[in-house]
């Protein structure tokens, strides 16, 4: 069996790197990831004998390297696989595929016609994709499952900012937390587990009410502005702007904002600076740091 992944993000490196060590299949065909496999290479030939075999060594087979193929082009690197993996999210600006590893922007409308009869696999596929009936589409962003494991890291890596960015403990700081997703619902559970304050806003009154059966303090948006100059750590999860002028404004001098959402975003970036409040932008932590 042949796969072919197509940009991506490091979880997508990865997972490429995967694929290599599974005897069933036999190449892996990639565009848009030359970026990291050309450093990883280079760093390869920097680290062991000149006479080591070109591209990637990944400990299994002699010539487990020539598995994983470069292409210089879309058509190369689906012409003889029938799976096609992409992107988590697959697009940013409904466009361009997100590839942050690509020497090129790859276009979604480059990619439609060379879909055509094979599986394609990545998350939030937009409908002029899905709705392609010669196209089998498995989009991830609709596996529960894998949403909800898939917001652990992203939790993790908002408590090391937490960590890193401050001087204070997390034990005894008021913590907000803006929404109460898959994101937000770990969130309030881990800082909660560090002994913080846990204040969390939501806009549905039966999320306010699961927020105090857990023992947390609700807040509806509009009270934010209240409440907000007792907060020492800011987490926006929510990808609509609801921290604006007159909330930031009351922010205490010293607290910390991280914001986690794709964009817009939750936090008025352009008031944040007049103001000099410390945000930290953040989204996208599992596909950075933590594939």
């Amino acid at each position: 069996m042949n796969i072919s992944a197509i940009g991506g993000d490091l979880r997508i490196a990865k997972l490429v790197e995967m694929y290599a060590k599974d005897e069933n299949i036999n190449k892996i065909y990639t565009y848009g990831l030359e970026k990291y496999f050309e450093e990883k290479n280079s760093k390869i030939k920097q680290e062991h004998d000149a006479n080591l075999k070109p591209f990637i060594k990944i400990e299994l087979h002699e010539d487990v390297e020539t598995k994983i193929i470069m292409c210089n082009n879309l058509e190369e690197a689906l012409q003889d696989s029938n799976i096609v993996i992409s992107a988590m999210p697959f697009s940013k600006d409904n466009v361009n595929i997100n590839a942050p590893f690509s020497a090129n922007e790859i276009t979604i409308d480059s990619l439609i016609e060379l879909l055509k009869g094979k599986t394609f696999i990545a998350g939030g596929i937009p409908d002029r994709i899905s709705n392609e009936t010669s196209i089998n589409c498995i989009d991830l962003l609709k596996n529960e499952e894998l949403t909800i494991l898939n917001a652990i890291p992203t939790v993790e890596g908002a408590i090391r900012l937490a960590i890193e960015k401050r001087e204070e403990t997390i034990h005894e700081s008021n913590v907000l937390i803006c929404g109460f997703g898959r994101i937000g619902k770990i969130l309030c559970d881990r800082f909660k587990a560090l002994g913080a304050n846990v204040y969390c806003s939501a806009r549905k009154e039966a999320d306010l009410a699961w927020i105090r059966e857990k023992r947390y303090i609700p807040l509806k948006y509009s009270e934010l502005s209240t409440f907000a100059p007792i907060f020492d750590i800011v987490i926006n999860t929510v990808p609509t702007v609801i921290l604006n002028e007159k909330e930031l404004r009351n922010l205490k001098d010293n607290a910390l904002v991280i914001e986690l959402a794709s964009k817009p975003g939750g936090i008025d970036l352009e008031w944040a600076k007049k103001l000099g409040i410390r945000v930290v932008l953040a989204p996208g932590i599992p596909g950075k740091e933590m594939p």
